[in-house]
C-alpha cells in the first residue's frame, strides 16, 4: 500500500572539592535515577516498547505499552494484529505485563458497517498511546494499517482503526474508525487511504488523530468532539491540493489562541519537501479547522514536523510548541528540535533549535514528551528522544523550562547502554507527567521497540538548601579586636547556617560544605584578606561535614582574622559556601520500589553555593564618601641647570617627579598613583622626606604604582614624594619624553573635582652632540710633464689618457654626549683648470665605512680629453722662458669650477667616528697645458646636522670643516730638438751682440780720432 512508512514520530578538602565541583555541573546527573531502572519486557519481535503510556487508576499504577507487531491472544485467527500491553508498577516483582482485551473478536472480515468489513492482519495496533488528562482518564490506542476489505475485488482501503479503551482497561471501549464513509470505495481519493490513527492525542473533550494518507497523502487532521460526538472537517484546499506532504504524521493539542480554548496542531513532514507544522483553531460553530499559525522547516529532507509537543514552558497560561526534524543534517542526521515560544493569540516565535550533543545520526527528535514537573521548580520539563545514538542504543535527553521558555543547556542525558547494553532505539517512544512510585515527582517511561523494552526511571526528590551566612555589617580596621599568637589583629565572627526543605524527602539529609573566605579575590588568583585559623595554620577554607534533619537549621561559627596593611579597603570581602549532599540516611525503605536518595536542585549550570559580603568601616561625613584628590608636581632633570628647556639623552643620567598629593574630601581609601611613562626608562626609587607610608610597585614596564597612606589618606592630608627614572637607555624615538600621572582612590570621587586627578608632564628629548671632521689626501703631491715617466701614472681600457690616482679618507667623529642621529657631509674639489675648461676628476667609488651612510655626486661622463693645440715651436720656447710659479684653485673664489660631492651618515653614537673614503683619478694631459710650476687644490668639507633631527650641537673648539691641500708640480723640461734651436739661437744672439758692441767701438773710436 502507498503512504508513509509505519514509524513513530511524535577525602579530605581535596576530595570534598572535588565532590563539590561535580555538584556543581548537573548535566549527566540530575534527579532522573538510571541506577534503578523499573524495566518491562514484551515478546521477542513484537516491536513491544513502540509507544509507551503512564496511566493510572484509583490507587493503581499502569505502563501501557504498544506492541505493534505482536500477535493477540484474543484474536488467535488474525496475523499479527499488534497488541496494548499493561505492566503494573507495584506488586509486580516479576515485571510481568498482560494483554488488553478489547473485545474485537477472533475473526477476520467482521462486518462494520453497511459497506464495511475488517481486516485486521497487520494492522499495527499499539503504534500510537494518548491518555485523557484527568484522574479517571480514558486511554486511546490506535491501529493505522487496519483495513477496510468490503470491496477487496476492487480496492482494499486502508482506513486505520482506533479504539477508546475506559479508564479502569476494561473491555467496554468505543471503536472509532474516523476515516469511514458508506459506499466510498476509491483507493487514495478522499480518505480511502487515510491511515488514521498513526498518531493520537486526547484532550478533556477532543480526540486528535492524525490521518497522513487522505487527499493522496496530503493528509488530514481527524477531530472528534467527544460533547457532541461530531467531527471536525479540514476544508482549507490549499492544504489539501498539496499532495505527499504526510498532514498527520504527528498531532498534538493545546492553549495556543487563548487560555481556555484548545487548538489543533498537525505535522506535514513532507510538505515541499522541507516540512511544515500547521495550528488549526476548532471552529465549533461551523464545525471546521481554520489554520491559524503555520512554521517550515529549513533543511530539505530534515521531516520537520514528525515529532510535536505542546507544553506551556514558561507556565503563562498558553501553549508553547517544540517541532521535531529528526533527519535535520550537518553529517548525516543528527537531528533538531525547534522551540516556538508563544506570544499569544496563536503568535508564535521562534527562541532557539536544540540538538542535544550533535551526534551522527542520532536522530535527536524522533520522539518529544512533556514530563510535567520533574524538578518541583513550578516549570514543566520536557524529554527529547534520539533512539539512534550511539550505534542504535539510544539517548533521551532532559531540559528545563523556565521563565524566559526552554533552558538551552540539557540538564541530564540518559543513555540506553548505559542503563542496559541490550536496549536498542531507546527514545523511540517517552511518555511522562505521572507519579508512578508515590514520592510526589513525575516518572518517565521509555520504550526501546527494538529490543522489546520499557524502561521506567523514577525521580528522585529534590531539596532546597536554604545556607545563611552572618556577617557584622562593616569591619574596624583601625582597632585590632584580636589577637594571631601575640600581634594585634582586625577580625570578625563569621556563622554559617544550613536548612533544608524538600518534597517527600524521607529520612536525614548528610550535607558537605566549604566556606572560603575573600572568595572573589581567590577567583581573580589574589591573595585574600582575611583567613581562618585551624590547628595553628592560616588557611582560606574551612571545611565540615552535616547532618540535617528536614525544616532544622545547623550553624557553625568560626572567627576570620584581616591580613596586616591591607590594601584594598574598599571591594567587599565576600564568603561563600559551596556545599553538596553527603551521605543519607533512609527512612523506611519500600522492598520493591525502595526510596530514593534525594539530589540537590540545579540552578541552570551555576555552581551550587551561597554568598554573602561585608565591608571594611569607612568614616565619611558626605553620604557618598566622595574623595576629593589634587595632583601637582614637576620634573626634575639630574645635574643640569632646572633652565634647560630639554633633556640632552646620554648627558642627562635620571629624572625625577616630584609629585605632591592633597586629599580635600572624605577619608581615601586604596588612594593611590599611577604613572604611565615610556617602556625606555627604568624606575631606580621613590624617595619620601619622612615616612609615610607610601610604597610603589612596577606592574609593567611602563606603569608604576604607588600606594599613599595605609589604611587610608585622611581627609585634609597632604603627601610629597619623588619617583626617580634611569634616562641612560632612551632611544631618543620619540619627541618628548610624557608621564601621565593619575591619582585616585576606590572612593568615588564627584565628576566636577575630577579634573585634577590627572597631570600631563612632558620634556623635549634632544641630541646633544659635538662633531668634528678630519681628513688625508694620499698622495699629497706628484709630479708631472712630458719628461715624466709615464709608468708613474695609471691609464684606463681603451683611453690615452695618463692619470694621477688620489685617495682622500675622511673621518667624522661624535664627542657627545648624546647619540647623533644622523648628519650629511659636503665636499668640494676645484675640477677646471679655468671656467671653460675640461672637466679634470673622475671620481672612481666613494665608500661609507660599515656601510653606515650613502654618498651621491655627479659622474664625469668624459673621463680622458687631452687638448688639441697646434705645436710651435716659438710658442714653446716661448712658454718655457715665462712659466708662472704657483697656481692655486680653491672653491670659495669666484670662479672657479667645483665637483661636489654630499654623503648622508646614519647615527653616530657618543665617541663613535664614521670614515668616508674617496677614490678618484685626475686627468695630468690637462695639467700639462697648463703653465704653472706648482698647482695647489684645497679640497674641503663640512659637516652639517639637521635641526629637524632635535640635535642640538655643542661649542667645544672641534672644527665642523677641514680642507685638503694636495699639488701638482710641473716638471716642464724642453725636448731635443727644442733644445737645439735654443743653443743655436743663443749663439746667434751672442754673435749678434758682439757684432754690435764691436762697431759702437769703432764708431767710439773713430770720433776721438776725428781730423
Amino acid at each position: 500500500m502507498g503512504g508513509p512508512a509505519a514509524r513513530r514520530g511524535a577525602g579530605g578538602l581535596r576530595a570534598l572539592l572535588l565532590a563539590l565541583v561535580a555538584a556543581g555541573s548537573p548535566a549527566g546527573a540530575y534527579n532522573l535515577d538510571p541506577q534503578r531502572p523499573v524495566r518491562f519486557q514484551g515478546p521477542a519481535g513484537s516491536f513491544f516498547g513502540y509507544a509507551v503510556l503512564e496511566h493510572f487508576h484509583d490507587n493503581t499504577r499502569w505502563v501501557l505499552v504498544g506492541a505493534p507487531k505482536a500477535d493477540s491472544k484474543y484474536s488467535t485467527s488474525v496475523k499479527s494484529p499488534g497488541a496494548v500491553f499493561k505492566c503494573r508498577v507495584h506488586t509486580n516483582p516479576d515485571r510481568r505485563c498482560t494483554e488488553l482485551d478489547m473485545a474485537r473478536g477472533k475473526n477476520r472480515g467482521m462486518p462494520c458497517g453497511k459497506t464495511c468489513r475488517e481486516d485486521r492482519d497487520d494492522e499495527w495496533m499499539g503504534v500510537s498511546l494518548a491518555r485523557q488528562p484527568k484522574a479517571d482518564g480514558r486511554v486511546l490506542a490506535c491501529a493505522h494499517r487496519w483495513k477496510n476489505i468490503y470491496y477487496e475485488t476492487d480496492h482494499i482501503l486502508p482506513h486505520g482503526f482506533c479504539y477508546i479503551i475506559p479508564s479502569n482497561l476494561q473491555a467496554q471501549g468505543r471503536t472509532l474508525i474516523p476515516c469511514y464513509e458508506e459506499y466510498k470505495k476509491k483507493y487514495g481519493e478522499e480518505h480511502g487511504s487515510c491511515q488514521a490513527g498513526i498518531a493520537g492525542f486526547f484532550t478533556e473533550e477532543l480526540v486528535v488523530m492524525g490521518a497522513p494518507g487522505s487527499f493522496y497523502w496530503a493528509g488530514t487532521v481527524k477531530v472528534l468532539n467527544l460533547t457532541d460526538n461530531t467531527y471536525f472537517k479540514l476544508n482549507d484546499e490549499v492544504i489539501m491540493n498539496r499532495r505527499y506532504t504526510y498532514l498527520g504524521y504527528a498531532v498534538t493539542a493545546g492553549h495556543f489562541s487563548h487560555v481556555s480554548t484548545t487548538d489543533v496542531v498537525g505535522g506535514a513532514p513532507q510538505d515541499e519537501g522541507i516540512g511544515k507544522v500547521y495550528i488549526f483553531r476548532a471552529d465549533r460553530r461551523s464545525g471546521t479547522l481554520i489554520k491559524i499559525f503555520q512554521a517550515s522547516g529549513k533543511k530539505m529532507g530534515s521531516y520537520f514536523g514528525s515529532s510535536l509537543c505542546a507544553v506551556d514552558l514558561n507556565v503563562d497560561g498558553l501553549s508553547d510548541l517544540l517541532v521535531g526534524a529528526p533527519m535535520f543534517s550537518e553529517i548525516r542526521d543528527e537531528g533538531q528540535v525547534t522551540v516556538y515560544i508563544n506570544r499569544g493569540n496563536g503568535a508564535l516565535e521562534e527562541q532557539l533549535a536544540l540538538s542535544g550533543d550533535g551526534a551522527y545520526n542520532a536522530h535527536f527528535g524522533e520522539s518529544i514528551a512533556s514530563l510535567g514537573d520533574l524538578d518541583d521548580d513550578g516549570f514543566p520539563d520536557v524529554a527529547i528522544g534520539a533512539p539512534k545514538e550511539d550505534d542504535f542504543s539510544g539517548a533521551v535527553y532532559i531540559y528545563h523550562g523556565d521563565a524566559g521558555g526552554m533552558v538551552p543547556q540539557y540538564s541530564m542525558k540518559l543513555s540506553g547502554r548505559k542503563i542496559s547494553p541490550v536496549l536498542r532505539m531507546f527514545g523511540q517512544s517517552i511518555s511522562g507527567g505521572i507519579d508512578m512510585d508515590g514520592n510526589g515527582y513525575p516518572d518517565v517511561t521509555i520504550g526501546a521497540f527494538m529490543s522489546d523494552s520499557v524502561v521506567l526511571l523514577r525521580a528522585r526528590p529534590v531539596i532546597t538548601v536554604d545556607v545563611s551566612i552572618f556577617l557584622p555589617t562593616s569591619i574596624n580596621i583601625t582597632a585590632p579586636q584580636c589577637h594571631d599568637g601575640q600581634q594585634p589583629v582586625n577580625c570578625l565572627n563569621v556563622t554559617a547556617c544550613f536548612s533544608f526543605h524538600g518534597k517527600h524527602v524521607p529520612g536525614e539529609i548528610g550535607l558537605n560544605y566549604v566556606l572560603t573566605a575573600d572568595m572573589a579575590k581567590k577567583e581573580k588568583s589574589q591573595l585574600p584578606r582575611v583567613y581562618f585559623v585551624l590547628l595553628g595554620e592560616s588557611v582560606g577554607q574551612v571545611s565540615e561535614k552535616l547532618q540535617l534533619v528536614h525544616l532544622e537549621a545547623t550553624c557553625h561559627h568560626y572567627v576570620a582574622h584581616v591580613k596586616r596593611r591591607v590594601q584594598d579597603v574598599i571591594s567587599p570581602i565576600v564568603f561563600e559556601a559551596a556545599y553538596s549532599l553527603g551521605e543519607h540516611v533512609m527512612g523506611e525503605e519500600e522492598r520493591e520500589l525502595p526510596a530514593l536518595t534525594p539530589v540537590l536542585r540545579w540552578k541552570k549550570g551555576q555552581k551550587i553555593a551561597q554568598k554573602n559580603q561585608t565591608v571594611f568601616e569607612r568614616n565619611c561625613r558626605s553620604e557618598d564618601c566622595a574623595a576629593d584628590l589634587q595632583l601637582q608636581g614637576h620634573l626634575l632633570l639630574s645635574s643640569v641647570d632646572d633652565r634647560t628647556p630639554y633633556l640632552a639623552m646620554g648627558a642627562v643620567k635620571n629624572i625625577s617627579l616630584n609629585i605632591s598629593i592633597s586629599n580635600l574630601g572624605d577619608d581615601a581609601y586604596d588612594a593611590n598613583v599611577s604613572f604611565n611613562v615610556s617602556r625606555e626608562l627604568f624606575f631606580i626609587n621613590m624617595w619620601q622626606k619622612e615616612e609615610m607610608g607610601i610604597s610603589c610597585e612596577l606592574l609593567e614596564s611602563d606603569f608604576l604604582k604607588c600606594s599613599v597612606g595605609f589604611p587610608f589618606m585622611r581627609s585634609k592630608s597632604k603627601y610629597e614624594f619623588s619617583v626617580i627614572f634611569d634616562t641612560s637607555h632612551l632611544s631618543g624615538e620619540e619627541e618628548v619624553l610624557s608621564f601621565i600621572v593619575t591619582a585616585q582612590s576606590g572612593n568615588m570621587e564627584r565628576s566636577e573635582s575630577l579634573h585634577d586627578n590627572t597631570l600631563t608632564l612632558t620634556v623635549p628629548l634632544m641630541h646633544e652632540v659635538d662633531t668634528s671632521i678630519t681628513g688625508i689626501m694620499s698622495p699629497t703631491s706628484f709630479v708631472y710633464g712630458e719628461s715624466v715617466d709615464a709608468s708613474s701614472f695609471i691609464q684606463l681600457e681603451d683611453l690615452e689618457c695618463h692619470f694621477q690616482p688620489l685617495n682622500v679618507t675622511l673621518q667624522v667623529y661624535n664627542t657627545g654626549p648624546s647619540t647623533l642621529p644622523g648628519s650629511s657631509v659636503s665636499i668640494s674639489f676645484p675640477s677646471r683648470l679655468s671656467p671653460g675648461g675640461a672637466e679634470m676628476f673622475h671620481v672612481q667609488e666613494m665608500v661609507v665605512g660599515q656601510e653606515k651612510g650613502n654618498c651621491s655626486f655627479q659622474k664625469n661622463p668624459t673621463p680622458c680629453i687631452i687638448p688639441q693645440e697646434p705645436e710651435n715651436i716659438f710658442h714653446t720656447i716661448f712658454a718655457f722662458f715665462t712659466k708662472s710659479g704657483r697656481k692655486v684653485l680653491d672653491c670659495e673664489k669666484p670662479g672657479i669650477s667645483c665637483l661636489t660631492m654630499h654623503c648622508n651618515l646614519s647615527a653616530l653614537a657618543k665617541e663613535e667616528s664614521r670614515t668616508i673614503d674617496i677614490y678618484m683619478l685626475l686627468n695630468t694631459e690637462i695639467l700639462k697645458k697648463d703653465s704653472s710650476s706648482v698647482i695647489q687644490f684645497m679640497t674641503r668639507a663640512k659637516v652639517k646636522v639637521d635641526p629637524a633631527l632635535r640635535v642640538v650641537e655643542v661649542a667645544s673648539g672641534n672644527s665642523e670643516e677641514m680642507t685638503v691641500v694636495f699639488e701638482a708640480l710641473h716638471n716642464l723640461e724642453p725636448r731635443g730638438y727644442v733644445v737645439g734651436w735654443i743653443i743655436a739661437i743663443s749663439l746667434l744672439v751672442g754673435i749678434l751682440i758682439f757684432l754690435l758692441l764691436a762697431v759702437l767701438l769703432w764708431k767710439v773710436e773713430f770720433l776721438r780720432s776725428g781730423p
